[in-house]
């Protein structure tokens, strides 16, 4: 039985962007469970803007792998699919991050949990409240649904059904 409860964040904005999430998902399926999905978000570029939109979403995942275990898991999921990601914030092929690790607070040079930008980014805050609009930051000590409300900015424009993802 897998122990702990992980929010994590996949965006694509080259090819088929939905296949592209839909075989990361299931390449993240080796690691653990895949409980829940959250939507399909269309968003704008974040940071450089001279790219295609972004389709984004969330999966609630079980695993028993520790996070350093798990990033690294996740970052040869993003090799073998060809991430190629060449420009901060540009464009790519799929982008896999933990976003949540269940309530943990770990910050060290390979690994920072909470994402430190995802209470910022409603391309990531509205999949995972799809799924669990409750769910309390474990920093900021606020939940999901009350952060999306705090947001300066919106990125997303579109939303897409999840059931393209199973």
């Amino acid at each position: 039985m897998y122990q702990t409860k992980v929010f994590i964040a996949l965006g694509s904005n080259i090819g088929d962007k939905v296949f592209n999430i839909k075989q990361s998902i299931h390449e993240i399926e080796k690691y653990g469970q895949v409980v829940n999905y959250g939507d399909i978000y269309i968003s704008k570029p974040y940071g450089f803007k001279n790219q295609q939109n972004f389709f984004n979403t969330a999966i609630l995942f079980f695993t028993n792998l520790q996070p350093i275990e798990l990033m690294k898991k996740l970052s040869l999921i993003e090799i073998k699919l060809k991430k190629n990601k060449k420009i901060e914030n540009g464009p790519r092929k799929i982008d896999i991050d933990i976003i949540f690790y269940g309530k943990q607070n770990i910050s060290n040079k390979k690994l920072t949990i909470p994402h430190p930008r995802a209470h910022l980014r409603d391309f990531v805050l509205r999949p995972i409240a799809d799924i669990d609009s409750n769910f309390i930051h474990p920093t900021k000590k606020i939940s999901i649904r009350n952060l999306i409300s705090q947001l300066d900015e919106n990125f997303t424009f579109r939303k897409l059904s999840n059931r393209n993802l199973r």
